[in-house]
């Protein structure tokens, strides 16, 4: 699954982390492009706060576990 999601504060990038991080399954950030970061790390997360444009990544469907986060475009 890929959907959009928004991390704007602090705030926002320790709850996606934490609601992630149990996750049996690679979680990754990316801008869309070419960068690619671990959802699974505090820094790779607030790395995303300079990106434009921010997605989540994942081989299985958490959209229950990231719904708070997702943008509905």
């Amino acid at each position: 699954m890929k959907v959009k999601v928004r991390l704007d504060t602090l705030s926002d990038i320790k709850g996606f982390v934490n609601a992630v991080s149990p996750i049996a399954a690679e979680v990754h950030l990316t801008d869309g492009n070419n960068l690619t970061v671990s959802a699974k790390s505090i820094l790779g997360a607030m790395y995303t706060m300079e990106w434009s444009e921010v997605y989540c990544t994942c081989d299985k469907d958490i959209y229950s576990i990231i719904r708070t986060f997702i943008v509905e475009e």
